[in-house]
C-alpha cells in the first residue's frame, strides 16, 4: 500500500494517524488562540496533507525508446481501435467527475459561502470555511486517474478507419503494420499503424504501396496528413519508372529511394491549405493508389 503514496516510507494506518494528529493540533491552535492564529494553524492541516498524498493512477506506460515494426492480423488493428475509444471515453468521465466536485460544484459553493460570511461579519463560519476547504483538498485533488491515450496513433486512426471502410479488388491485399514499443515488463506498447497495399500476382520488382499518416502543424493545431509510398526493389525496374511517371491533379509525386528499395511518394499538395487530410481525402488517396496498382503489368 505505502507504494502507492508519494511520500515517506509509511503503512496505512501510521499515515492516517500523522495526518489526523497535524489535523488536530492546527483546529486546536485555531480554537485556543483565536482567529489570529487561523494561517498557522491552517499550516499545520496542510502539512498532514504530505502523509495522504497519493501517486497519480495512470495507465501510461513507460515507453523504453523502441520502435518494431511488425504485420499484425486486422483483428489487432480493431484491437487497438477499440483501446483508443474506450481510452477516450473513460478520460473524458473521470475528467468530468473532477470538474463537476471540484471545480463545478466545490469551488463556487465555497466562494459563496467566504464571502456571505465575510459580510455578515461571521468569523465562526470563516473559521469553518476555511478549515472545511483545507480538509476537503486531500480527497478532491489526491489520487487523481490520468488516463493516457497515445495522442498520436488516435488522431491518425479516422484516416485509417476511412481507408479500411473501401474494399480493395480481389486483386489487391491489405497487410497493416504497427509499430510497437515495450513496457518496462516487456508488454506491446502500439505507437504508429501503416498499411501496406499489395498485388496478389504483380511484377518481380514491385513490393506494393504503402499508406502511411504523418502529424502536422496546421493554423488551429496538429493535424493527420496521409501520404503514399510505392515501394519497388531497385529504382530500375519497370514498376519504379511507372509509379515516377504518375500525374494527377492536386497530388505532388516525388521520387526517392535508393539501388536496393526504389519510392515515390504521393502526396496531397500543401500549397493551397491541403495541410490537413480528412477522411474523404484519404479515400480519394487510396483510390489513386488502387488504380496505379492495377496499372502495374502482370506477369
Amino acid at each position: 500500500m505505502q507504494d502507492d503514496f508519494k511520500f515517506f516510507k509509511l503503512g496505512l494506518g501510521s499515515r492516517l494517524l500523522v495526518a489526523g494528529g497535524l489535523f488536530s493540533a492546527g483546529i486546536a491552535l485555531e480554537l485556543a488562540l483565536g482567529e489570529s492564529f487561523l494561517v498557522p494553524g491552517i499550516a499545520l492541516v496542510i502539512l498532514g496533507w504530505f502523509p495522504l498524498m497519493l501517486k497519480k493512477a495512470t495507465n501510461k506506460p513507460e515507453d523504453q525508446g523502441l520502435e518494431e515494426w511488425r504485420p499484425v492480423p486486422m483483428s489487432e488493428v480493431d484491437r487497438l481501435d477499440d483501446g483508443l475509444r474506450e481510452s477516450k471515453k473513460l478520460r473524458k468521465k473521470t475528467r468530468n467527475a473532477t470538474t463537476i466536485l471540484a471545480l463545478g460544484l466545490g469551488i463556487p459553493f465555497f466562494a459563496i459561502f467566504l464571502g456571505v460570511s465575510a459580510v455578515l461579519g461571521r468569523g465562526d463560519l470563516l473559521f469553518i470555511g476555511w478549515n472545511a476547504i483545507a480538509f476537503l483538498v486531500p480527497a478532491l485533488f489526491f489520487g487523481r486517474v490520468k488516463v493516457f491515450t497515445p495522442s498520436e496513433i488516435a488522431m491518425k486512426m479516422p484516416c485509417f478507419r476511412a481507408l479500411l471502410s473501401v474494399r480493395p479488388p480481389e486483386s489487391v491485399a491489405v497487410a497493416p503494420y504497427i509499430r510497437f514499443d515495450k513496457d518496462k515488463s516487456g508488454a506491446d506498447c502500439p505507437e504508429d499503424l501503416r498499411l501496406l497495399y499489395e498485388l496478389k500476382r504483380g511484377p518481380a520488382d514491385l513490393v506494393g504501396i504503402q499508406v502511411q499518416a504523418a502529424i502536422n502543424n496546421g493554423p488551429n493545431g496538429a493535424v493527420p496528413y496521409m501520404y503514399a509510398v510505392v515501394l519497388t526493389k531497385g529504382k530500375s525496374g519497370p514498376s519504379h519508372k511507372l509509379a515516377a511517371r504518375l500525374r494527377s491533379a492536386a497530388y505532388e509525386v516525388e521520387e526517392g529511394g535508393d539501388e536496393a528499395y526504389g519510392t515515390v511518394v504521393i502526396r496531397q499538395e500543401t500549397s493551397g491549405g491541403g495541410y490537413e487530410t480528412t477522411p474523404d481525402d484519404c479515400r480519394k488517396l487510396l483510390d489513386l493508389c488502387l488504380k496505379l496498382l492495377q496499372s502495374f503489368s502482370f506477369p
